[in-house]
């Protein structure tokens, strides 16, 4: 019972300071993040991928 105060004024706290809006908030900015990375590697592997290839190229004494 001696804890029931106090989740009652930590849940009072987090509607006051809106903690859900903060958490949503973050959780977008992760998401966005975490895209950027995974966006930065695939252009990566890409890049790897398109890099030139040394041929021989035949020269005719013509």
């Amino acid at each position: 019972m001696e804890r029931m105060p106090r989740l009652e004024f930590l849940l009072e706290n987090l509607e006051r300071h809106q903690a859900k809006k903060h958490v949503k908030n973050a959780v977008k900015e992760w998401l966005l993040a975490s895209r950027s990375v995974i966006d930065s590697v695939i252009d990566t592997m890409e890049e790897e991928k398109t890099t030139p290839v040394a041929r021989k190229i035949n020269i005719s004494k013509d």
